[in-house]
């Protein structure tokens, strides 16, 4: 199972506005490369305050919310049955449960804790991160509390528009056991 972390940030390395949460910053072509990448792999993973961010599924993909309390969510789940739901399983029983599934990559979308747990548990293969060029007064950036050193070796450098670019990363240790 590969998982690939997607994220954008700004050039002073943060991913989300302090006082507007849902005010958009990134480019229409970083836009429609995330949902170009995340429709290919047909899977998304993110936590609940990324989930409540977006504030519904993203269409013609699975949506797997991590949540300490997926009981809370069964209403919304059942709304939209098939695309999307709610869990508070470890990252390693729930990849697992998906490699068994039948599936072979998913898209690991976010926010910060959800990101550094993969991360922790050295589950993230892959990085596609785009840089924005902006500054923004943001409260997040794309890991939180990281301890140790993890490494990735730079794949790719492609150029979204003049200015925007993504960068593909790949781990270099890829010794994890799940």
């Amino acid at each position: 199972m590969k998982v690939i972390l997607i994220m954008v940030q700004s050039i002073n390395g943060k991913v989300r506005l302090i006082n507007d949460k849902n005010q958009s910053w990134s480019s229409q072509e970083d836009k429609e490369n995330f949902s170009k990448i995340t429709k290919e792999i047909g899977i998304v993973i993110m936590g609940r305050k990324t989930f409540d961010e977006i504030g519904k599924p993203l269409k013609n993909r699975m949506n797997i919310v991590l949540t300490g309390d997926p009981e809370k969510y069964q209403k919304l789940e059942k709304a939209y049955e098939g695309s999307l739901y709610f869990t508070d399983e470890k990252p390693e029983s729930l990849l697992n449960r998906l490699e068994k599934e039948g599936y072979e990559k998913i898209a690991l979308i976010g926010g910060p804790t959800i990101n550094a747990l993969f991360l922790e548990k050295n589950l993230i293969d892959e990085i596609y991160l785009t840089i924005e060029p902006v500054i923004i007064e943001g409260d997040l950036s794309l890991f939180s509390y990281v301890q140790g050193v993890h490494r990735f070796k730079l794949n790719n450098v492609i150029n979204l528009n003049n200015d925007a670019i993504l960068l593909k990363y790949q781990k270099v240790d890829k010794g994890r056991k799940i």
